[in-house]
């Protein structure tokens, strides 16, 4: 029986987004598998019911997408539907693999699909693969959280917002002023950047990645953020605009910086991918003390905060218009994050136990691969740990390994620095 229809209506700013930046990307990019660690005395009907309740919950674990009329890209809200899963004897991370490479038909798929682990026959985790238009990394852990909530039978939180909602606000005549503020403000951008970098040698793109782990980095980095007074995102994405011009020689960098778009309580909670990129456009001087620098980078990312929802299709043709278009590597055709060689997303303590490093430094080319031409991502607590993929022309790690060293060293040295001033 087909299933019913709820509702239908514009996308958000974040699933436009989204939809235009995988447009061309292959599905593993686009799937995040998960492995869940089940309580030693769930049962396979509890499991399904609480995936079942999760589902009810948040309308985006139910909604398909189609391209349509005037308006475009629409999200179609479904009922819920029961859910029954395979059971397998099974590696977990194989089937996590299995599961990330399958997929999804976002014109009818749910863009969620899962399978139930068992050790004897006794279930252990859940693998749950999610569509990254459905979910993102703050998302995944509100849906762990929640999850393991209801397997305890504890109660949640008032009724979850859900995407049709602020879809209307995001569209709506009273937003018609911060949008175009947003486009303005890109539109400054493009005036003030350098020219759009792009690789042009004969050589085939390749991937690589590095990994690095260090208690050190993540000490200093916290030191810093509480003598400057700003946030550790500002510190790590100041240290890495500092490592990225002392490798390349690069004076003014633009930086696309992950925005999670949750700053309002209103939709702190709502299970989706609210992210979008934000241009940060960095001078780096060699000679200005790092909190200086750090000082400057924070209050250039809060302002660029300010415009953090916004409509990507405005954000390309004003791009167009300024000499961006197209992509720097070949990733990200048609959409705004072809614009940049540069990517930092900070994403706390989220999914830190997803990545646990085997060792301070690792390398490879395998995982989950987005193309974009250098992506730092920073995990953070007692460790932090930064993963950096590259997918450029050039080959060899040295690029990679050399730039998260260097990250490291602008750290702990610029808090080395700072500590003789604060104890005279």
């Amino acid at each position: 029986m087909q299933e019913r229809v709820v509702s239908r209506e514009r996308a958000t700013f974040g699933q436009l987004s989204l939809w235009r930046s995988i447009a061309k990307l292959p599905p593993a990019a686009c799937n995040l598998p998960q492995i869940w660690a089940l309580p030693r005395d769930a049962a396979k009907e509890e499991i399904e019911h609480a995936l079942e309740d999760l589902e009810r919950r948040h309308e985006s674990l139910r909604t398909c997408y189609e391209e349509r009329g005037e308006h475009g890209l629409t999200q179609v809200v479904q009922d819920p539907a029961a859910v029954s899963l395979e059971t397998v004897e099974a590696d977990a991370a194989q089937v996590a693999e299995e599961l990330a490479a399958e997929p999804f038909d976002l014109s009818a798929d749910r863009p969620w699909r899962a399978r139930l682990v068992t050790a004897r026959q006794v279930p252990s985790q859940l693998v749950i693969c999610y569509h990254h238009i459905a979910v993102d990394a703050w998302a995944i852990n509100q849906l762990h959280e929640e999850f393991l909530a209801l397997l305890a039978g504890r109660p949640l939180p008032e009724d979850a917002p859900n995407c049709r909602e602020l879809a209307v606000e995001q569209w709506s005549d009273a937003r018609k002023n911060r949008r175009a503020s947003a486009r303005r403000y890109w539109r400054e951008i493009f005036l003030a950047a350098p020219p759009m970098a792009r690789d042009t040698g004969p050589s085939p793109v390749t991937s690589r990645w590095a990994r690095h782990s260090s208690q050190e980095a993540a000490a200093a980095a916290h030191r810093l953020a509480k003598r400057l007074n700003v946030s550790v995102p500002s510190v790590l994405v100041a240290a890495y605009c500092m490592a990225l011009a002392r490798q390349s020689g690069e004076r003014k960098l633009l930086v696309a910086v992950y925005a999670n778009n949750r700053s309002d309580p209103r939709w702190e909670r709502l299970v989706a991918a609210q992210t979008q990129i934000i241009p940060l456009l960095v001078a780096v001087d060699p000679d200005e003390e790092f909190g200086a620098f750090a000082t400057r980078v924070h209050w250039e990312s809060l302002r660029s905060y300010k415009h953090a929802a916004y409509n990507v299709d405005d954000v390309f043709e004003e791009g167009a218009l300024h000499g961006y278009h197209g992509t720097v590597n070949g990733s990200f055709e048609g959409s705004v994050s072809g614009f940049f060689r540069y990517f930092f997303n900070y994403l706390g303590e989220y999914q830190k136990d997803q990545t646990i490093p085997r060792r301070e430094m690792e390398s490879g080319t395998a995982g989950r691969n987005i193309g974009a031409p250098l992506y730092l991502q920073a995990q953070d607590g007692d460790t932090l740990t930064c993963t950096l993929r590259e997918n450029s022309t050039s080959t060899g790690f040295d690029g990679v390994i050399g730039l998260l060293r260097a990250l490291e060293d602008v750290l702990v040295l610029a808090d080395a620095d700072a500590e003789p001033a604060e104890e005279s």
